[in-house]
């Protein structure tokens, strides 16, 4: 699954950057792996399409289904953050 995300974030179509991030929930499901988290931080701030930031936040929620009481604090910057979408 990490190569094929590598590949699916790298694109150019936002639709297949946007499944990337659900590629990563799923491989990493309540896992709460740094290297997951991380990555879909990244692509929360770094992309330039609104549909794939959301996508990327979504996808924390099920990377950190298992410590949710942890979820807030990791997303409390981007809830700072002036944009509707995310």
């Amino acid at each position: 699954a990490e190569s094929l995300s590598n590949q699916m974030i790298l694109d150019k179509d936002p639709v297949i950057r946007y499944g990337a991030c659900f590629c990563i929930a799923l491989a990493y499901v309540g896992t709460s792996q740094n290297a997951a988290i991380k990555r879909l931080l990244h692509i929360s701030v770094s992309d330039v399409h609104d549909d794939v930031r959301r996508a990327a936040v979504m996808s924390l929620g099920f990377v950190m289904c298992n410590q949710p009481d942890q979820l807030p604090g990791v997303v409390k910057l981007l809830s700072e953050s002036y944009n509707p979408h995310v």
